[in-house]
């Protein structure tokens, strides 16, 4: 199948990962500017929750692309 109409055709369930994807990114970001004001271990501790929930929202998107709703 192309990727692309698979892509159309879960957008919904797509875009909640993107979303996620993007919320951790801005919290990541905000966190890595105000690294300083922060104890070193909340900021260690919410990056690395951060990048984890980043890993796991990219594996589901690419297991919906992949293996869709039926599998």
């Amino acid at each position: 199948m192309d990727v692309w109409f698979v892509m159309k055709e879960r957008y919904m369930l797509l875009s909640i990962f993107l979303i996620i994807i993007v919320a951790s990114l801005f919290l990541l970001i905000a966190i890595w500017k105000n690294r300083s004001d922060m104890p070193k271990s909340l900021t260690l501790i919410i990056t690395i929750i951060c990048s984890v929930i980043i890993a796991l929202s990219i594996f589901a998107w690419v297991f919906a692309v992949s293996f869709g709703y039926n599998f």
